[in-house]
């Protein structure tokens, strides 16, 4: 159990200033061979798009607390969320072990009443606590608790928050700017991605809880964006410094696409965060947006 705990951390958190941590998104391929056209979703979890890893891996999991689709007039509409349960192989031989998986897949299909408008697909981790500490016989902890809720603590190393966030679009009829979901941590284009083709530029807005991300010399935040055809077999990807909540790409090739972005703050008795102040000491945010280049 500690060594799963510690795995989970890792995948989590461990690597996330360089990039490197499991990410969460949304699959999300339209079909227009019939009429009406439907779009297959799905979960994607871990490195590479549009299947790395299943949601409960023993390698690392991912609970989600909300999937949903939005609909133009802001309604919410629960979609299926993918099994959270421990999950065990259903083989196992000399040389592997088969797991079953549960992506979350739906077919969402639009009909000849469909209300023209953007569409949005979002996905929100369960909020989730990390307190690594030294208890009082001097052994090291950890436990998935928020500080306040550990007992028998002599020393704490580390008290963290980590939440994830996801989202991508569909389009019925002309594009609009999409509205914003309030998302701890957001990414919104303000590009038009139902029509995006090689060579275009791209731009998003970046905010934190509301207010504008910007890369300081205390948190260097950037976004990241890569391609199963760009950069994500080899491990690279785009880069771009976000200032004031605005951050821009080039894409280099057709096909499925996600811009990422994690953030870490500090929390204080009196700064955005205070509601957690004695909870976690840190707050680590991870947000992704997908969508298809033509």
């Amino acid at each position: 159990m500690k060594r799963l705990l510690f795995i989970l951390l890792c995948a989590l958190l461990g690597t996330a200033a360089v990039g490197h941590a499991h990410s969460v998104w949304i699959n999300n391929f339209e079909s227009h061979a019939h009429f009406p056209p439907h779009s297959m979703v799905s979960i994607g979890w871990g490195h590479a798009m549009p299947m790395d890893d299943i949601p409960n891996s023993p390698n690392g999991k991912i609970i989600l607390e909300k999937f949903e689709l939005i609909d133009p007039s802001m309604h919410s509409h629960a979609l299926r969320i993918p099994s959270s349960e421990d999950v065990k192989p259903s083989m196992t031989t000399a040389d592997f072990e088969v797991f079953p998986g549960d992506l979350a897949v739906q077919k969402v299909s639009l009909n000849k009443n469909t209300k023209p408008g953007i569409y949005q697909f979002s996905a929100v981790s369960r909020p989730s606590f990390y307190t690594q500490y030294i208890d009082k016989k001097g052994r090291q902890r950890l436990k998935l608790k928020p500080k306040n809720e550990v007992k028998d603590v002599a020393k704490v190393l580390m008290s963290v928050k980590f939440q994830a966030f996801a989202k991508s679009y569909m389009t019925v009829g002309e594009w609009k700017q999409p509205k914003r979901l309030g998302h701890g941590l957001e990414i919104t284009p303000l590009t038009d991605l139902s029509n995006v083709h090689v060579g275009d530029l791209v731009e998003v807005e970046v905010l934190f809880y509301g207010k504008p991300l910007s890369a300081t010399a205390k948190s260097i935040d950037y976004i990241s964006a890569s391609s199963p055809g760009f950069g994500q077999s080899d491990g690279y990807f785009l880069q771009s410094y976000v200032m004031k909540g605005k951050a821009q790409f080039r894409v280099k090739n057709a096909g499925q696409w996600m811009v990422s972005v994690n953030h870490k703050e500090d929390v204080t008795k009196d700064g955005p965060l205070k509601n957690l102040y004695g909870k976690a000491e840190q707050v680590y945010h991870a947000a992704s947006l997908t969508f298809t280049v033509k």
